[in-house]
Protein backbone atom coordinates (compact mmCIF):
# COMPACT_ATOMS: atom_id res chain seq x y z
CA UNK A 1 0.00 0.00 0.00
CA UNK A 2 2.98 2.37 0.29
CA UNK A 3 3.35 3.00 -3.81
CA UNK A 4 -0.45 3.03 -3.63
CA UNK A 5 -0.83 5.97 -1.16
CA UNK A 6 2.23 7.87 -2.95
CA UNK A 7 0.94 7.50 -6.43
CA UNK A 8 -2.88 8.28 -6.10
CA UNK A 9 -2.51 12.15 -5.26
CA UNK A 10 -0.80 12.40 -8.29
CA UNK A 11 -1.93 12.27 -11.87
CA UNK A 12 1.05 9.88 -13.22
CA UNK A 13 -0.12 6.52 -15.38
CA UNK A 14 -0.07 3.58 -13.14
CA UNK A 15 0.94 -0.25 -14.91
CA UNK A 16 -0.14 -3.11 -12.39
CA UNK A 17 1.72 -6.21 -13.42
CA UNK A 18 0.93 -9.42 -10.96
CA UNK A 19 -0.60 -13.02 -11.70
CA UNK A 20 -4.39 -13.55 -12.82
CA UNK A 21 -6.32 -13.04 -9.88
CA UNK A 22 -4.16 -11.65 -7.67
CA UNK A 23 -5.68 -8.46 -7.02
CA UNK A 24 -4.63 -5.45 -9.93
CA UNK A 25 -8.19 -4.15 -9.62
CA UNK A 26 -8.06 -3.65 -6.14
CA UNK A 27 -5.03 -1.80 -6.51
CA UNK A 28 -6.19 0.27 -9.10
CA UNK A 29 -10.02 1.05 -7.67
CA UNK A 30 -7.35 2.56 -4.03
CA UNK A 31 -5.54 5.03 -6.25
CA UNK A 32 -8.72 6.06 -7.51
CA UNK A 33 -10.43 6.23 -4.36
CA UNK A 34 -7.41 7.95 -2.85
CA UNK A 35 -6.62 10.47 -5.67
CA UNK A 36 -8.12 13.67 -6.39
CA UNK A 37 -10.39 12.13 -9.31
CA UNK A 38 -12.26 10.36 -6.07
CA UNK A 39 -15.87 11.55 -7.04
CA UNK A 40 -15.58 11.15 -10.60
CA UNK A 41 -16.11 7.90 -12.46
CA UNK A 42 -13.80 4.87 -12.36
CA UNK A 43 -14.21 2.58 -15.56
CA UNK A 44 -13.11 -0.61 -15.46
CA UNK A 45 -12.30 -2.48 -18.63
CA UNK A 46 -11.33 -6.35 -19.77
CA UNK A 47 -9.49 -5.60 -22.85
CA UNK A 48 -9.32 -9.19 -23.52
CA UNK A 49 -13.00 -9.64 -23.78
CA UNK A 50 -13.35 -7.00 -26.21
CA UNK A 51 -13.77 -8.17 -29.52
CA UNK A 52 -11.02 -7.26 -32.09
CA UNK A 53 -13.54 -5.58 -34.44
CA UNK A 54 -15.60 -3.72 -31.99
CA UNK A 55 -12.62 -1.91 -29.91
CA UNK A 56 -12.57 1.40 -31.15
CA UNK A 57 -16.32 1.60 -30.69
CA UNK A 58 -15.94 0.02 -27.47
CA UNK A 59 -12.87 2.57 -26.10
CA UNK A 60 -14.14 5.77 -28.20
CA UNK A 61 -17.67 5.40 -29.57
CA UNK A 62 -19.15 5.79 -32.13
CA UNK A 63 -21.98 7.96 -34.27
CA UNK A 64 -25.10 6.75 -35.52
CA UNK A 65 -24.71 4.58 -39.22
CA UNK A 66 -20.77 4.26 -38.60
CA UNK A 67 -21.28 0.78 -39.04
CA UNK A 68 -23.89 -2.09 -39.23
CA UNK A 69 -25.72 -2.18 -36.33
CA UNK A 70 -24.78 1.48 -34.94
CA UNK A 71 -28.45 2.47 -35.01
CA UNK A 72 -27.67 5.02 -32.08
CA UNK A 73 -24.45 7.60 -31.36
CA UNK A 74 -22.68 5.83 -28.53
CA UNK A 75 -20.26 7.00 -25.57
CA UNK A 76 -16.84 4.94 -25.37
CA UNK A 77 -15.23 4.17 -22.36
CA UNK A 78 -13.09 7.12 -22.95
CA UNK A 79 -15.82 9.45 -22.70
CA UNK A 80 -17.74 7.07 -19.79
CA UNK A 81 -14.59 8.07 -17.64
CA UNK A 82 -14.55 11.44 -17.86
CA UNK A 83 -12.63 13.60 -14.91
CA UNK A 84 -12.32 9.86 -13.66
CA UNK A 85 -10.06 7.23 -14.10
CA UNK A 86 -9.91 4.71 -16.66
CA UNK A 87 -8.39 1.29 -16.06
CA UNK A 88 -7.69 -0.88 -18.57
CA UNK A 89 -6.76 -4.71 -17.04
CA UNK A 90 -5.06 -7.06 -19.55
CA UNK A 91 -3.90 -4.07 -22.00
CA UNK A 92 -1.72 -6.39 -23.47
CA UNK A 93 -3.95 -8.06 -25.23
CA UNK A 94 -5.10 -5.04 -27.09
CA UNK A 95 -4.56 -5.52 -31.13
CA UNK A 96 -2.33 -3.16 -32.61
CA UNK A 97 -4.48 -1.33 -34.31
CA UNK A 98 -6.06 -0.17 -31.18
CA UNK A 99 -2.85 0.51 -29.69
CA UNK A 100 -2.23 3.11 -32.11
CA UNK A 101 -5.49 4.84 -31.52
CA UNK A 102 -4.62 4.54 -27.43
CA UNK A 103 -1.38 5.85 -28.01
CA UNK A 104 -2.78 8.75 -29.35
CA UNK A 105 -5.57 9.13 -26.94
CA UNK A 106 -3.06 9.66 -24.20
CA UNK A 107 -0.19 11.98 -26.02
CA UNK A 108 -2.73 14.47 -26.96
CA UNK A 109 -5.81 14.02 -24.83
CA UNK A 110 -7.81 13.72 -27.14
CA UNK A 111 -10.25 11.22 -29.35
CA UNK A 112 -12.46 10.77 -32.32
CA UNK A 113 -15.37 8.25 -32.25
CA UNK A 114 -15.79 5.57 -35.13
CA UNK A 115 -17.09 7.21 -38.15
CA UNK A 116 -16.78 10.95 -36.58
CA UNK A 117 -13.79 13.33 -37.70
CA UNK A 118 -14.73 15.90 -34.99
CA UNK A 119 -12.14 15.57 -31.73
CA UNK A 120 -13.40 15.26 -28.80
CA UNK A 121 -11.13 16.26 -25.55
CA UNK A 122 -10.69 14.28 -23.08
CA UNK A 123 -9.86 14.38 -19.07
CA UNK A 124 -9.04 10.84 -17.67
CA UNK A 125 -5.96 9.58 -15.66
CA UNK A 126 -4.65 5.52 -17.16
CA UNK A 127 -4.20 2.71 -15.14
CA UNK A 128 -3.36 -0.19 -16.63
CA UNK A 129 -2.83 -4.43 -15.79
CA UNK A 130 -1.13 -7.31 -16.87
CA UNK A 131 -0.70 -10.42 -16.48
CA UNK A 132 2.69 -11.28 -17.96
CA UNK A 133 6.06 -8.82 -18.11
CA UNK A 134 5.05 -6.35 -20.88
CA UNK A 135 8.21 -5.42 -21.41
CA UNK A 136 8.83 -9.29 -22.79
CA UNK A 137 5.93 -8.48 -25.05
CA UNK A 138 7.79 -4.98 -26.16
CA UNK A 139 10.42 -6.96 -27.32
CA UNK A 140 8.84 -9.66 -29.07
CA UNK A 141 6.97 -7.21 -31.25
CA UNK A 142 3.52 -7.86 -29.57
CA UNK A 143 3.12 -4.51 -27.88
CA UNK A 144 4.20 -0.65 -29.20
CA UNK A 145 7.34 0.41 -27.23
CA UNK A 146 6.12 3.90 -27.28
CA UNK A 147 2.31 2.71 -25.91
CA UNK A 148 4.40 1.18 -23.15
CA UNK A 149 6.32 3.62 -22.09
CA UNK A 150 3.34 6.14 -21.74
CA UNK A 151 1.43 3.49 -19.55
CA UNK A 152 4.75 2.82 -17.36
CA UNK A 153 4.71 5.98 -15.56
CA UNK A 154 4.78 4.54 -12.22
CA UNK A 155 5.03 0.50 -12.54
CA UNK A 156 3.48 -1.66 -9.22
CA UNK A 157 4.62 -5.02 -9.36
CA UNK A 158 2.01 -7.01 -7.49
CA UNK A 159 3.27 -10.13 -5.62
CA UNK A 160 0.53 -13.23 -5.69
CA UNK A 161 -1.31 -13.47 -2.73
CA UNK A 162 0.86 -16.73 -1.74
CA UNK A 163 4.00 -14.34 -1.30
CA UNK A 164 1.56 -11.71 1.08
CA UNK A 165 -0.14 -13.52 3.42
CA UNK A 166 -0.60 -10.82 5.73
CA UNK A 167 -3.50 -9.59 3.14
CA UNK A 168 -5.39 -12.87 3.28
CA UNK A 169 -7.49 -12.08 6.36
CA UNK A 170 -8.34 -8.52 5.06
CA UNK A 171 -9.25 -9.89 2.11
CA UNK A 172 -11.33 -12.52 4.08
CA UNK A 173 -13.42 -9.52 5.63
CA UNK A 174 -13.93 -7.72 2.95
CA UNK A 175 -15.57 -10.96 1.07
CA UNK A 176 -17.47 -12.08 4.11
CA UNK A 177 -19.35 -8.61 3.51
CA UNK A 178 -19.47 -8.62 0.05
CA UNK A 179 -21.17 -12.52 0.15
CA UNK A 180 -23.78 -11.46 3.14
CA UNK A 181 -24.74 -8.76 1.03
CA UNK A 182 -25.44 -11.13 -2.22
CA UNK A 183 -26.60 -13.37 -0.19
CA UNK A 184 -28.76 -12.06 2.53
CA UNK A 185 -26.68 -13.90 4.77
CA UNK A 186 -24.96 -13.19 8.52
CA UNK A 187 -22.00 -14.32 8.98
CA UNK A 188 -19.59 -12.52 11.34
CA UNK A 189 -16.29 -14.51 10.94
CA UNK A 190 -14.43 -17.63 10.35
CA UNK A 191 -13.01 -20.33 12.93
CA UNK A 192 -9.25 -20.15 14.66
CA UNK A 193 -8.95 -23.45 12.32
CA UNK A 194 -10.36 -22.00 9.05
CA UNK A 195 -7.83 -19.26 9.63
CA UNK A 196 -4.57 -21.52 10.13
CA UNK A 197 -5.99 -23.27 6.69
CA UNK A 198 -6.46 -20.05 4.88
CA UNK A 199 -3.00 -18.78 6.16
CA UNK A 200 -1.18 -21.91 5.01
CA UNK A 201 -3.00 -22.35 1.91
CA UNK A 202 -0.94 -21.52 -1.47
CA UNK A 203 -3.65 -19.75 -3.15
CA UNK A 204 -2.77 -20.42 -6.73
CA UNK A 205 -5.77 -18.82 -7.83
CA UNK A 206 -4.41 -15.56 -6.15
CA UNK A 207 -7.51 -13.43 -4.77
CA UNK A 208 -10.32 -14.77 -7.35
CA UNK A 209 -9.66 -18.20 -5.56
CA UNK A 210 -9.89 -16.78 -1.92
CA UNK A 211 -13.17 -14.96 -3.27
CA UNK A 212 -15.15 -18.38 -4.61
CA UNK A 213 -14.00 -20.19 -1.71
CA UNK A 214 -15.78 -17.65 0.56
CA UNK A 215 -18.76 -17.26 -1.82
CA UNK A 216 -19.61 -21.29 -1.58
CA UNK A 217 -18.60 -21.05 2.11
CA UNK A 218 -21.02 -18.02 2.84
CA UNK A 219 -24.01 -19.51 0.77
CA UNK A 220 -23.58 -23.15 2.18
CA UNK A 221 -23.25 -22.76 6.13
CA UNK A 222 -26.09 -23.06 8.37
CA UNK A 223 -24.17 -20.99 10.88
CA UNK A 224 -22.91 -17.36 11.24
CA UNK A 225 -19.26 -18.88 11.70
CA UNK A 226 -17.75 -20.72 9.00
CA UNK A 227 -15.85 -23.77 10.15
CA UNK A 228 -14.10 -26.44 8.67
CA UNK A 229 -16.06 -28.57 7.56
CA UNK A 230 -17.44 -26.45 5.12
CA UNK A 231 -14.01 -25.86 3.34
CA UNK A 232 -13.43 -27.06 0.01
CA UNK A 233 -10.98 -30.59 -0.28
CA UNK A 234 -7.95 -28.40 -1.44
CA UNK A 235 -7.72 -26.25 1.56
CA UNK A 236 -7.99 -29.28 3.71
CA UNK A 237 -4.74 -30.58 2.15
CA UNK A 238 -2.01 -29.31 4.90
CA UNK A 239 1.24 -29.44 2.72
CA UNK A 240 0.02 -27.76 -0.51
CA UNK A 241 2.89 -28.71 -3.10
CA UNK A 242 2.68 -29.39 -6.95
CA UNK A 243 0.64 -33.01 -8.06
CA UNK A 244 2.46 -35.91 -7.06
CA UNK A 245 2.23 -39.96 -6.69
CA UNK A 246 3.31 -41.32 -3.27
CA UNK A 247 3.07 -45.25 -2.47
CA UNK A 248 2.22 -46.23 0.66
CA UNK A 249 1.84 -50.08 1.14
CA UNK A 250 1.40 -50.14 -2.60
CA UNK A 251 -1.22 -48.00 -2.99
CA UNK A 252 -0.95 -44.66 -4.76
CA UNK A 253 -2.53 -41.82 -3.56
CA UNK A 254 -2.18 -38.71 -5.72
CA UNK A 255 -2.35 -35.10 -4.26
CA UNK A 256 -5.40 -33.04 -6.32
CA UNK A 257 -4.57 -30.61 -8.71
CA UNK A 258 -5.34 -27.24 -7.05
CA UNK A 259 -6.10 -25.49 -10.00
CA UNK A 260 -8.89 -28.73 -10.83
CA UNK A 261 -9.99 -28.21 -7.07
CA UNK A 262 -10.73 -24.37 -7.45
CA UNK A 263 -12.85 -25.02 -11.06
CA UNK A 264 -14.97 -27.68 -9.06
CA UNK A 265 -15.67 -25.05 -6.33
CA UNK A 266 -16.60 -22.64 -8.93
CA UNK A 267 -18.37 -25.06 -10.28
CA UNK A 268 -20.19 -26.77 -7.33
CA UNK A 269 -21.32 -22.86 -6.57
CA UNK A 270 -22.95 -22.43 -9.66
CA UNK A 271 -24.89 -25.38 -9.64
CA UNK A 272 -26.17 -24.72 -5.72
CA UNK A 273 -26.78 -20.79 -7.07
CA UNK A 274 -29.01 -22.35 -9.81
CA UNK A 275 -31.05 -24.08 -7.38
CA UNK A 276 -31.34 -21.96 -5.01
CA UNK A 277 -32.98 -19.79 -7.39
CA UNK A 278 -35.12 -22.30 -9.33
CA UNK A 279 -32.88 -22.21 -12.39
CA UNK A 280 -33.70 -18.50 -13.10
CA UNK A 281 -30.16 -17.28 -14.33
CA UNK A 282 -30.36 -13.66 -13.68
CA UNK A 283 -30.79 -13.95 -10.05
CA UNK A 284 -28.39 -16.73 -9.85
CA UNK A 285 -25.83 -14.24 -11.70
CA UNK A 286 -27.05 -11.63 -9.53
CA UNK A 287 -26.54 -13.89 -6.06
CA UNK A 288 -22.75 -15.28 -7.51
CA UNK A 289 -21.76 -11.28 -8.07
CA UNK A 290 -21.30 -11.80 -11.75
CA UNK A 291 -22.98 -10.81 -14.70
CA UNK A 292 -25.40 -13.36 -16.98
CA UNK A 293 -22.86 -13.37 -20.16
CA UNK A 294 -19.83 -14.26 -17.42
CA UNK A 295 -22.96 -17.31 -15.90
CA UNK A 296 -23.61 -18.68 -19.47
CA UNK A 297 -20.34 -18.75 -20.21
CA UNK A 298 -19.86 -20.62 -16.97
CA UNK A 299 -22.57 -23.01 -17.73
CA UNK A 300 -21.66 -23.71 -21.07
CA UNK A 301 -17.38 -24.21 -19.51
CA UNK A 302 -18.58 -26.94 -16.66
CA UNK A 303 -21.57 -28.38 -18.77
CA UNK A 304 -24.26 -27.79 -16.42
CA UNK A 305 -27.90 -29.57 -16.85
CA UNK A 306 -30.35 -26.60 -16.37
CA UNK A 307 -33.80 -27.87 -15.14
CA UNK A 308 -36.67 -25.98 -16.99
Amino acid sequence: MQHVNAVAPTDLAVLVEGETGSGTEYIARAIHYASNRKNNPFIAVDCGAIPKELANSELFGHIKGAFTGAINDKKGYFEQAKGGTLFLDEVGNLPHENQVKMLRALQERIISKVGDNKIIKVDVRILTASNENLLRSVKAGDFREDLYHRINGFKIQLPPLRERKEDIMEFVDFFIAKANKAFSKKVTGIDENVKNLFLRYDWYGNIRELQNVINRCVLLTPTDILHAEILPEELKIQNSRPRADFSISGISNKVPDLKEATLETEKEMINTALIKTNFNKSKAAQMLNIDRKTLYNKIKLYEIKIVK
